[in-house]
């Protein structure tokens, strides 16, 4: 069962950072170079000098992971930053609007037991890729420290554990901060026992499913597998996390949407035949694409060129348990796999090993279609998103979902709080 426990955070020093909107970071696998640089002009202080950029050509990581090792080292020394005395968990809620209706995502910060993931109670839903995941442990053998949390989803019906967080909440938190995406991001600190017991079990027979941080997680449990046996109380056992309820109102996850090209002698005509063997096909105006792609809800998808674009409704889910026996219905009902499989891959013929040749991936439905009307791609695939629940009913099949199937929005923030994991 998950053992869910506080920690002593250690968390910049407001009285030396004044304003800590100059050092939070996105996390690592957001930072871009151009994002990298932009942060350091900001604060010398800034996140990104210990959770670096996301892997990339042309760095010298064995330099950056030595600095990074430097900067938190002599931070701790000059009060830069400071560590809590006293366990404790720590309430994170994000403030945010997406076309212009308001959301806060609550969720708290801990650290989990680690175990070997989709062994027990904690489920992946995707893929890793070993590239990350060697950085991520180079990081972490030289520092010692678990910068970033991983995002984990929690079901909770009755909403048991947030209503007794927030009754922890009704102080003006620790911190209060806007980041540079408008979205604001609030920390409280609980370190009562009774409080954080109680919490412990009420998710004692929990079932998390990870939203965000997969590289990170097996990171965490690599590390502790590669220091050989210590001690049940060891830092190292652990993994700090962020768990937010899969039934809160602002869990939000967006649609990513697939940009199609280098497709020799496509033709629009053809392609809308050998779709009409799978889905009902009606041509719509541009205009109206948004609005009639989100109404429809699942099980339909938009094809959008310059020329035209046309509502794809699939007629009936039997071919895809046809072309994919192996697979459980939860995962054969998911828009991204239906999508891949009918679309992308039985009627343009696009195999999934040659998938990178012909497919990108894009947020937001204005940005996919300016990319096609510049001429830069041939044409798109727009979709709904996954729902929550269907990321929780898949990883509880032991399935992993198609590549780019969620993007949870907002990404956690990274700088409020870090954890040691020296011993």
């Amino acid at each position: 069962m998950p053992e869910i426990k506080p920690f002593k955070g250690i968390r910049y020093n407001l009285n030396k950072i004044k304003n800590l909107a100059d050092v939070i970071t996105q996390p690592y696998d957001q930072i871009t170079d151009e994002m990298e640089k932009e942060y350091k002009k900001r604060s010398p202080y800034s996140f990104v000098n210990l959770v670096l950029t996301h892997y990339a050509d042309g760095h010298n990581r064995a330099q950056e992971y030595e600095n990074a090792k430097k900067c938190v080292q002599e931070w701790l020394r000059d009060g830069i930053f400071i560590q809590d005395e006293e366990e404790s968990i720590y309430p994170y809620f994000q403030e945010f609007s997406i076309e212009g209706k308001n959301y806060i995502r609550k969720g708290f910060i801990c650290r989990v037991k680690l175990e070997e993931l989709g062994k027990g109670n904690i489920l992946p839903h995707e893929k890793t890729l070993s590239k990350p995941k060697e950085d991520r442990l180079n990081l972490t053998r030289i520092t010692k420290k678990d910068f970033e949390p991983v995002f984990l989803l929690y079901t909770d019906p009755k909403n048991l554990v947030m209503d007794t967080i927030e009754e922890s909440c009704q102080k003006p938190p620790l911190i209060d901060v806007k980041d540079d995406r408008d979205i604001t991001h609030k920390l409280w600190r609980i370190t009562d026992k009774n409080v954080i017991t109680e919490i412990a079990s009420l998710l004692k027979d929990a079932i998390f499913v990870i939203a965000d941080g997969h590289h990170r997680y097996e990171t965490a449990f690599n590390y502790l597998s590669e220091l050989g046996e210590v001690g049940p109380e060891h830092p190292a056992n652990y993994k700090m996390v962020t768990l937010v309820n899969i039934q809160d109102p602002g869990l939000v996850i967006l649609p990513t949407h697939r940009l199609i090209m280098n497709l020799k002698n496509f033709q629009i005509q053809d392609f809308l035949e050998k779709a009409k063997e799978f889905f009902d096909v009606k041509r719509v105006d541009k205009k109206a694409l948004s609005n009639l792609l989100k109404s429809e809800k699942m099980y339909t998808f938009a094809f959008y060129s310059k020329q035209d674009s046309y509502l794809l409704k699939l007629k009936d889910l039997k071919p895809m348990g046809r072309l994919l026996p192996e697979r459980s219905n939860e995962y054969r009902s998911l828009d991204v796999a239906i999508l891949h499989t009918l679309l992308i891959e039985n009627v343009l013929g696009i195999k999934p090993e040659r998938i990178e040749e012909h497919v990108r991936y894009q947020r937001g439905i204005d940005e996919t279609m300016k990319r096609v009307d510049s001429g830069e791609f041939q044409f798109a695939f727009l979709m709904n998103p996954t729902r929550p629940e269907q990321v929780r009913d898949v990883a509880t099949k032991r399935e992993r979902m198609p590549q780019k199937s969620t993007d949870f929005y907002p990404k956690l923030i990274s700088g409020l709080v870090f954890y040691d994991i020296s011993g």
